[in-house]
């Protein structure tokens, strides 16, 4: 192990799938996993408090004109909890029987405006649908194959025991996975979409974004050079592009489709796709689990760091950001 793996502090999804974790979300039903999950997360953000403070600072940022001192509190802690969600999502997927998890979601899910996908699937000329970190995105990939769309995804993953695991998940249900961090992603995944697959990937994932300068988006008010990522793919593919949103409801998840662009339409596709997706963040807060990970990465544009000074503590200053598609 090198000297910089060793100074490398343990990240929360790391943290999350350690062997311990992973052998006890097998054995473990739903509800005491769900109460194990969300204690080893405030022991985590207990330690790590930068992190948990930065997701109040975007929360603050974003709602302090809008909600009083004691909601933006209630709305932050909400957010902590979305997050420890997140990863009882992404472990129950990976590591419950797969038998369990198709019949759990099956019994959960509802689809809004499917006509939309519909359109796309009867096509068999393949499409792009733009997700992002909100609600139940983990459970996204198995809620279109189970309802017979033939789909590819783009994954960038924290560790390798999750890759395996996934990828076995997807063989079972003709989900073509293809790695981000593999050569030729491009490539296979526009070849994905000639064959008639509809291609999942994220659009806010900012680290990630290849910036365009000559033109910009707005980011919660802000201006930000926007991503061209998704405007490559629509440009050398005309492929129809829709916005898949797994949101969580009280009595299970409800995946809602928004149409982007039809594949004839000049239209910057990323940017719209941006647009759709805030429209959520700002209706569901606590279901987005980028928070802290915007604050860090969009801090070259937004000035979170005034928030940050309010609140006793200021996020730490990184590189360019935009999306990298990710189910990671």
């Amino acid at each position: 192990m090198s000297e910089k793996s060793l100074k490398t502090p343990i990240g929360l999804s790391q943290f999350f799938q350690l062997w311990f974790n992973v052998m006890l979300a097998r054995i473990m039903g739903i509800g005491f996993l769900r109460a194990y999950l969300y204690l080893l997360g405030i022991c985590f953000f207990s330690f790590r408090p930068k992190e948990r403070q930065n997701i109040g600072i975007g929360i603050s940022h974003v709602f302090q004109d809008r909600r009083g001192g004691l909601a933006l509190h209630w709305m932050h802690l909400k957010a902590i909890c979305g997050v420890f969600e997140h990863y009882l999502e992404k472990l129950v997927l990976a590591h419950k029987p797969f038998s369990w998890t198709a019949d759990f979601l099956a019994k959960r899910l509802k689809i809004q405006n499917v006509t939309d996908l519909e359109r796309i699937a009867s096509s068999g000329k393949g499409g792009i649908l733009v997700t992002g970190h909100f609600g139940a995105v983990e459970y996204l990939p198995l809620a279109l194959a189970m309802n017979g769309y033939k789909i590819a995804m783009i994954c960038r993953f924290k560790t390798s025991q999750l890759k395996e695991a996934l990828a076995k998940r997807a063989a079972e249900r003709d989900v073509m996975v293809i790695d981000a961090n593999e050569p030729n992603v491009v490539f296979r995944a526009l070849k994905a979409i000639s064959t008639g697959r509809i291609l999942v990937t994220e659009c806010d994932e900012f680290s990630e974004w290849r910036l365009d300068h000559s033109g910009s988006v707005s980011v919660f008010g802000h201006s930000v050079p926007r991503d061209k990522t998704l405007d490559f793919f629509y440009r050398r593919t005309s492929a129809p592009v829709v916005m898949g949103l797994m949101r969580r409801d009280r009595d299970g998840f409800t995946l809602c489709i928004e149409p982007i662009a039809d594949g004839k339409q000049k239209i910057q596709v990323g940017s719209a796709a941006w647009r759709v997706l805030e429209g959520y963040i700002l209706r569901h807060p606590e279901q987005w689990y980028q928070w802290k990970d915007a604050v860090k990465e969009l801090e070259p544009y937004i000035d979170w760091r005034k928030i940050g000074e309010n609140q006793g503590s200021a996020p730490v200053p990184v590189g360019h950001p935009v999306p990298a598609p990710s189910f990671s």
